[in-house]
C-alpha cells in the first residue's frame, strides 16, 4: 500500500490512493536526494579536496489518474472528472504557500513541508485522465510523523524506573536518554518550566550545553527551538497576581558559551543541573526524527 496526501495551508487536503477520485500509480523522489559537493582544488591537484556535502531540495513526483466515477444516477462522469481536476488545482495552488506532504507505505509514514511545483495532464479516456504532479520540498529530509519526547524531572532518591514515551525512552531524575535513530542530527524544541537558579541542560554525548544565566521563577517558562530555520529563545510568564501573559526574547539570558545543540545520530545522554537544589523544575524535549530517504 502506498498513499500520498497533500494538506494546504488552509487545512484542505487531497489524497492519492488506490480508489477514486485521485488514483495513485507510481511515485519518484522519495529516495535519497541529490547531493552538492563543496570542494577546493589546488593548481595541478588531481581530483579535489572535499570540504563538505550538502543535500539539495527534494522534488516528489506522483503519476496517477483523476477519475470522475459516477456514484449517483444522472451524473455526467466526464464533467465530474473536470470538477475533480478543478478541486485538485484549488487545494494544491502554490498561491496558498507551502503545505504538508505525507507519504505512507507498508513500513511507515513520513511528512515534509512542500508546495506544488508542476502539474501536467496527458492521456484522457472518457472520465479518466492521467496526471503528473510534482511537489518541491525545501528541506530534503523526511520527518517521522510521530514526534518523539523525553523529559527531565526530579525524583527524590535519584534515578528511578524508566519513563517510556512514544518511540523514545528516558529516565526520571536529572538524566535522560534520547534515542535519535535518524540519518543525521535533529534540532529540538525544549520547554523549561518551574523555579530554578541558572538552569543548565547538557548533551553529555557531545559536550554541548544550554546555560540560562537567570533565575527562572515558578510562574515562568523558557521555550527554546534549535532549528536554524526557526531558532528561538523566549521567556513566557503568567504573573501570579495579575494573571497577565507576557513573552520576551531571551537570547540575552544565554551564557556566551551556550550552544543551541541538536541531537546527534544514536543515543544522546542529557543532564540538568542548577545553582540551587530545585526539585520542581520540568524539562520537556521534543523532536522529529529525520530520514534522507524512505
Amino acid at each position: 500500500m502506498q498513499r500520498l496526501t497533500f494538506i494546504n495551508s488552509r487545512g484542505q487536503e487531497v489524497i492519492f490512493t488506490n480508489t477514486d477520485p485521485y488514483i495513485f500509480w507510481r511515485i519518484s523522489g522519495i529516495e535519497l536526494p541529490a547531493v552538492q559537493a563543496n570542494f577546493t582544488q589546488a593548481t595541478g591537484q588531481h581530483g579535489y579536496s572535499l570540504t563538505g556535502l550538502l543535500l539539495e531540495s527534494r522534488i516528489v513526483t506522483l503519476t496517477g489518474h483523476v477519475h470522475g466515477k459516477n456514484h449517483k444516477n444522472g451524473t455526467n462522469e466526464t464533467a465530474l472528472m473536470y470538477a475533480q481536476r478543478r478541486r485538485l488545482n484549488a487545494v494544491c495552488s502554490p498561491a496558498l504557500g507551502p503545505g504538508t506532504l505525507i507519504y505512507e507505505n507498508s513500513h511507515g509514514k513520513w511528512t515534509a513541508q512542500a508546495f506544488c511545483k508542476d502539474e501536467t495532464y496527458t492521456n484522457k479516456l472518457k472520465n479518466i485522465q492521467t496526471l503528473s504532479i510534482s511537489f518541491e520540498c525545501p528541506l530534503p529530509f523526511w520527518l517521522d510523523s510521530e514526534q518523539s519526547q523525553v523529559m527531565l524531572a526530579y525524583v527524590g532518591g535519584g534515578l528511578q524506573f524508566p519513563l517510556v514515551t512514544p518511540a523514545e525512552f528516558g529516565m526520571l531524575g536529572y538524566r535522560a536518554l534520547a534515542d535519535n535513530s535518524s540519518d543525521g542530527p535533529v534540532p529540538i524544541e525544549m520547554y523549561v518550566t518551574g523555579g530554578s537558579e541558572n538552569p543548565k541542560i547538557t548533551n553529555v554525548t557531545t559536550g554541548e550545553f544550554i546555560h540560562i544565566e537567570r533565575r527562572v521563577e515558578e510562574w515562568e517558562q523558557i521555550y527554546i527551538n534549535t532549528d536554524p530555520e526557526h531558532m528561538e529563545v523566549t521567556l513566557m510568564s503568567k504573573h501570579p497576581v495579575t494573571g497577565e501573559d507576557t513573552r520576551e526574547l531571551a537570547y540575552g539570558y544565554l551564557s556566551n558559551t551556550s550552544n543551541l545543540f541538536s541531537l546527534v545520530p544514536g543515543v544522546n545522554e542529557l543532564t540538568f543541573d542548577s545553582d540551587d537544589e530545585n526539585k520542581t523544575i520540568r524539562i520537556r524535549i521534543y523532536y522529529h526524527k529525520r530520514f534522507a530517504g524512505v
